[in-house]
């Protein structure tokens, strides 16, 4: 014997329209998370920066922003960005083009801080 249908007379259930799933392609669907942008790389922020005091320094400052330039940011600059371009690769974060831009700004001082300490 069958069951009876708990709501004689009406229909089974109410029309929800057509299911809808996640697109591939670059628009969202109505029920599809929006994924917030990742962050940026707090490192490769501090490596731009660094390089752009330790330019500062080098061009205006004289012998003594030359030796502080040179002595102190230019490995602080070095250190900073390998580490963001590590951190940048195994987060996926955004910010390796600010690492890659703050070691070439900081590039000129390798040398002249070799020669020194030569």
């Amino acid at each position: 014997m069958t069951h009876p249908d708990p709501t004689p007379g009406r229909p089974p259930g109410p029309y929800t329209g057509p299911q809808w799933h996640a697109s591939s392609g670059p628009y969202r669907s109505p029920g599809e998370p929006v994924h917030p942008p990742t962050a940026w790389n707090g490192a490769a922020i501090t490596a731009l920066v660094l390089s752009l005091l330790s330019l500062l320094l080098l061009l205006g400052l004289g012998v003594l922003g030359l030796l502080v330039s040179l002595l102190v940011f230019t490995p602080l600059v070095l250190v900073f960005s390998i580490t963001a371009g590590i951190q940048v690769a195994r987060r996926g974060q955004r910010g390796m083009s600010l690492a890659v831009m703050g070691f070439l700004l900081a590039l000129p001082g390798w040398p002249i801080t070799a020669f020194l300490l030569w």
